[in-house]
């Protein structure tokens, strides 16, 4: 957004949005308001940290844009004004005033009048909006598509609006576009969609841009924290700054936007409000009451741990244990235990293929097997595809023998990103899909954060890890450079250009503190399973129990129709012998060889070979993960049915209870 003098003398001066500014509003229209505000002076420039993370993903997002341009030089050449062909390149203009803003909207529309195979950056100004377009591209017809680059997987709201705004600027200027948008994502994929279909979306969000823009310059002083007229996304960081500083609902870790705006239509809107109330109500708000009381210290903790945080501040973190806990649910410790994490970079891009993502790193750590003794770290590297399915294999075999030798041994980690992960390689890699699964079925991988939402309460706004880690890392507390994934992730794309650069010795300092970083991860989940341990020792929960009801979890799997459809296709999920001796045969191949024409085609049938079964894996792998959760969480996901409803969850005993969960079986009435 920015302002120009009216063209009407002594009138107000006109605001000029972009397509950008509409994303922003359709995400937080709190955060478009403040800024308007430091526009209009009503408020000063809010100073943020810089975002490493966001700074990077920027820079992808301009050689991606770069890529694409120059695929479209080398197959039309530059523009050539003689013949009215090639790539036509918009220069920015080089200044933000009404006539700059003009001539080089009638430069873009003259080269679409003139009929060049692309536009690049095309200048819309209309007034009210400006914008530059990715691409214009000609259709065989003569008309242009807009095309936009954006380093996302999957097509997004935000920006099929973006799309919509420069079909919109075509239309004004009396320039029919094509039917279709494209916005070509990061991994390559074109991803069509109608213009007729977002239009309208378009439409309608510009009209609330217009009005709310129109109706706070016309107010008199800026936009207040909870003004229930305009939505707060309560994650950036404008929002951010403002749930702190009013002390908002959205300090209670846990608390929802839907949850928060019931309460505030009941008149709560702090925190300090929310703790405050009488122990009424449904479960979820006594949980958040309990949580509130908690952090504004009001509660009554089980225990204590005070700490020095890095910049040496005296601080504190209570805990409380909770009565339904589920602790005994533990495993009995077993001295083949490991302690699990992946190191992952999200940004990295595969150069052939153009997949995204890069496990780079399994780190793992095992249990001492004396007390006092140093626990053993070991890394599995990766810094290419091929490593990647080298370390996954590597990892597998690791754990197959030390199962061989500690059969009860667990694979321990916290949230679920490490199992997601597995399957994900398997899948990828289109190997070790068995041993995946039967860590899976035979509860090898257990999570320790599954545990801790449904055991214990702390003080803290979050439950992630490190919000944890003062309760039972002592004094060694997380320090170095690399302290969080973020940085984990920028670190490694650094460690990558000091190697590609020839900085070996930099990039080897790089790859050590990464190397710390999630050594301290797996050690820190060796030390949350023993501090959970050692709280269920002084309540004499004996860990090694059975599911049980503790923690309202589906159950009654056993006598259903998985055992028996499991016993009558004993092979249905196994590769059949074409896909592995197909497979076999591309990976013993030269690595020169596997990306030949022949070798591609061969790897493709095999995959085909195996399609519907790691279809079909992967319903089953969700409906399993469900299976693990409470019942009254599952609504919160894509694709459940009311539990009133749904064929597969019916009463047993009473019309009310207690509930029986029979799975679902593939292709029947109710399957998500």
């Amino acid at each position: 957004m920015f302002f120009l003098d009216s063209e009407i003398a002594g009138a107000p001066q006109d605001l000029v949005f972009s397509a950008s500014d509409l994303v922003i509003a359709a995400t937080c229209e709190y955060q478009l308001l403040r800024k308007l505000d430091e526009k209009l002076g009503r408020s000063p420039k809010a100073e943020f940290p810089a975002d490493a993370m966001l700074d990077r993903t920027a820079k992808l997002g301009d050689v991606h844009e770069h890529r694409v341009l120059d695929e479209f030089m080398a197959e039309f050449g530059p523009w050539d004004p003689s013949t009215g062909q090639g790539v036509y390149d918009v220069v920015p203009a080089p200044a933000m005033d009404r006539a700059t803003l003009l001539a080089k909207h009638a430069e873009s529309i003259d080269a679409l009048r003139s009929g060049a195979d692309i536009v690049f950056q095309a200048a819309f100004f209309d007034g009210q909006f400006h914008g530059r377009s990715d691409f214009l591209v000609k259709r065989p017809g003569g008309q242009y598509a807009v095309f936009d680059t954006k380093l996302a997987r999957h097509a997004k709201v935000t920006a099929l609006l973006q799309l919509a705004a420069y079909g919109d600027q075509l239309l004004q200027a009396g320039i029919t576009p094509d039917p279709t948008v494209t916005l070509v994502l990061g991994n390559r994929v074109h991803s069509d969609h109608p213009l007729a279909e977002i239009l309208p979306v378009f439409k309608e969000r510009r009209e609330r841009f217009l009005r709310m823009t129109t109706a706070h310059r016309a107010a008199s002083g800026p936009i207040e924290w909870g003004d229930s007229r305009f939505s707060a996304c309560g994650r950036c960081d404008y929002c951010a700054e403002q749930v702190k500083l009013h002390r908002d609902l959205l300090m209670v870790a846990g608390m929802r936007i839907s949850r928060r705006k019931k309460l505030v239509e009941a008149g709560i809107t702090t925190i300090d409000q929310l703790a405050e109330l009488p122990a009424v109500g449904d479960p979820t708000l006594l949980r958040l009451r309990e949580q509130a009381q908690l952090q504004t210290g009001t509660g009554a903790p089980d225990g204590t741990v005070n700490y020095t945080d890095k910049a040496g501040e005296a601080k504190a973190v209570s805990y409380k244990i909770l009565p339904d806990n589920t602790l005994g649910r533990l495993p009995t410790p077993d001295p083949g235990d490991i302690f699990f994490d992946f190191e992952g970079d999200p940004l990295w891009q595969d150069p052939v293929t153009g997949k995204w993502g890069l496990e780079y790193l399994f780190g793992v750590i095992e249990n001492p097997l004396e007390p006092g003794s140093e626990p053993v770290f070991r890394p599995f590297w990766a810094h290419s595809r091929a490593e990647e399915g080298q370390a996954f294999v590597d990892f597998l075999e690791y754990v197959a023998k030390r199962r061989a030798s500690y059969p009860g041994m667990h694979i321990y980690h916290y949230a679920a990103y490490e199992k997601t992960a597995l399957r994900n390689l398997s899948l990828t890699h289109v190997t070790g899909e068995n041993a995946v699964d039967d860590l899976l079925k035979q509860g090898v991988l257990v999570d320790l954060y599954d545990t801790v939402r449904h055991s214990i309460r702390v003080s803290e706004n979050s439950y992630s890890i490190k919000k944890l880690e003062p309760l039972y890392m002592g004094q060694h507390l997380r320090s170095g450079d690399v302290t969080d994934a973020g940085a984990s992730v920028v670190a490694y794309a650094d460690y990558c250009t000091a190697r590609d650069t020839d900085n070996p010795d930099q990039a080897a300092a790089i790859l050590e503190s990464i190397r710390d970083y999630n050594e301290y991860d797996c050690l820190s989940t060796l030390e949350l399973r023993n501090w959970l341990l050692a709280r269920a020792a002084e309540r004499s929960i004996v860990p090694g129990g059975s599911a049980g009801d503790d923690s309202g979890n589906a159950q009654d799997l056993g006598d259903e129709s998985d055992d028996s459809q499991a016993a009558a296709e004993p092979t249905k999920y196994e590769a059949a012998p074409e896909e592995t001796a197909l497979l076999d045969y591309v990976a013993a191949l030269p690595e020169e060889e596997k990306l030949s024409p022949d070798s591609r085609a061969i790897a493709i049938v095999a995959a085909g070979i195996g399609y519907h079964r790691r279809e079909d894996k992967q319903y089953w792998w969700g409906h399993f993960d469900r299976l693990e959760k409470p019942v009254s969480e599952w609504e919160d996901g894509r694709g459940r049915r009311s539990r009133l409803r749904c064929p597969w969850l019916s009463p047993r005993g009473s019309p009310r209870g207690p509930w029986s969960v029979r799975p679902c079986v593939p292709g029947s009435a109710c399957r998500p």
